[in-house]
């Protein structure tokens, strides 16, 4: 196991850099989003999130999601699966405003080692989108997400420093299965209290479809643990 947490840190050092080689159009965002965590007993416990994204350089709507799901951990919390749905509203390609609802599916790992903290999450993702709003040949739209992330907690300070990388593949499209989507993260989480947090970090979405446009965004996140 400790050689697969290795091979991550390689992995985002290596893939990282990748970002500043795009040449297609690049758009700054700004999320905002508050989460709500309550444990139920020792095994399971609820979260609910809301997420507001702007774009067109943090002036337009680009989309609010809701979600609500549950969360079971095993193995000396090493590891967690969870089960989640979110409703999304948004603004389109098609410049109109429309509901979907999604459903995905987390498993997740991590390994402690001194003060760093190495991670992995895979998610299976199903969107089902408004045929009354567009006309979508893929619907409903499935995608694997798999996320790396390396923490590091410092001592006797209330922030922990985080990176990392997670990559979007499609799993039914007619024209084949591929890679669309790299994003990248970094920042920190700042824990005001026992239950209290917050997350800043920047985001950048490297879409490798070339009509897509790139995003560079300032993330602002509020956490609360029950």
């Amino acid at each position: 196991m400790t050689k697969f947490f290795k091979s991550i840190v390689v992995f985002l050092l290596f893939f990282l850099p990748s970002f500043a080689q795009t040449p297609q159009e690049t758009d700054a965002g700004l999320s905002l989003s508050a989460e709500l965590n309550k444990d139920l007993n020792r095994y399971f416990s609820l979260t609910m999130e809301e997420e507001v994204r702007l774009i067109s350089n943090t002036t337009g709507f680009d989309r609010n999601v809701t979600a609500l799901g549950i969360d079971y951990v095993l193995f000396d919390r090493k590891i967690k699966v969870g089960a989640y749905y979110a409703f999304l509203y948004l603004y389109n390609s098609d410049y109109l405003f429309e509901p979907r609802h999604r459903s995905y599916f987390n498993v997740s790992y991590k390994e402690t080692f001194d003060s760093f903290t190495l991670s992995w999450r895979g998610r299976f993702q199903g969107t089902y989108r408004d045929e009354n709003r567009d006309d979508y040949k893929i619907n409903p739209k499935y995608l694997l997400k798999n996320k790396f992330q390396l923490e590091y907690a410092v001592w006797g300070k209330p922030w922990k420093p985080f990176i990392s990388c997670e990559l979007y593949n499609d799993l039914n499209n007619p024209k084949g299965n591929y890679l669309t989507r790299m994003r990248y993260q970094a920042g920190t989480a700042w824990r005001l209290n026992r239950s209290d947090y917050f997350d800043f970090f920047l985001r950048y979405d490297q879409n490798l479809d070339s009509r897509d446009t790139q995003v560079f965004s300032i993330g602002i996140g509020y956490k609360v643990k029950l």
